[in-house]
């Protein structure tokens, strides 16, 4: 998961996909930075780019979630805008884009530039990068005003420390059940209040 350069798990990407059921979405996750070497941007650009072709070709959406390196030169969110401007520039047109969460006046620049170069665009989904769920919570208040954003998969939020706690025997199954459950339905609440 954190390779720079970006690199495929299973190789070729069409001998793959041939195998998938159409309804399975491809997620891509590409750790990137407009101020990256040349070189580095143009290799993960050629693998982008060969994986949207790839999913266009099967028939398969492809859901690009796209992060600021951890330990990039800076993380502005602004980056963001130049990144999806980049992309589409280079013709990459994914389905879903997954995004940490940003302040609304990004998100404005964000949907106005993807409703700009991609109208069939499914919209956008808002990762989570293991935040505490307050965090998110605030994310999703941003993120409210703007309905191109759809929701939010962030697993790890929602199970990775109950997990720690299970595998570290502190849990029962079904205390883990109970924590990851809670934690979800508390998102869930968190989305809906920033929703209303």
């Amino acid at each position: 998961p954190s390779s720079r350069p970006l690199r495929l798990e299973h190789g070729n990407i069409g001998s793959q996909l041939i195998d998938w059921p159409l309804e399975h979405v491809f997620k891509c996750l590409v750790f990137y930075h407009p101020a990256d070497p040349a070189a580095l941007r143009a290799e993960q650009d050629a693998l982008l780019l060969e994986v949207w072709q790839a999913c266009n070709k099967s028939g398969h959406e492809l859901l690009l979630e796209v992060i600021l390196p951890e330990n990039g030169p800076d993380k502005d969110e602004r980056h963001y805008h130049t990144m999806l401007e980049h992309f589409y520039q280079l013709g990459i047109k994914p389905d879903w884009w997954k995004l940490p969460p940003l302040s609304s006046a990004s998100w404005q620049q964000i949907t106005a530039l993807i409703e700009r170069e991609d109208p069939w665009s499914r919209g956008i989904l808002i990762l989570g990068l293991d935040a505490p769920s307050d965090k998110l919570r605030a994310g999703f208040a941003e993120a409210a005003a703007h309905p191109m954003i759809k929701g939010f998969a962030v697993g790890r939020t929602i199970f990775g420390l109950p997990s720690r706690r299970w595998m570290q025997g502190e849990l029962s199954d079904e205390a883990l059940i109970e924590e990851v459950k809670r934690n979800y339905l508390t998102l869930i609440g968190y989305w809906r209040e920033a929703r209303r």
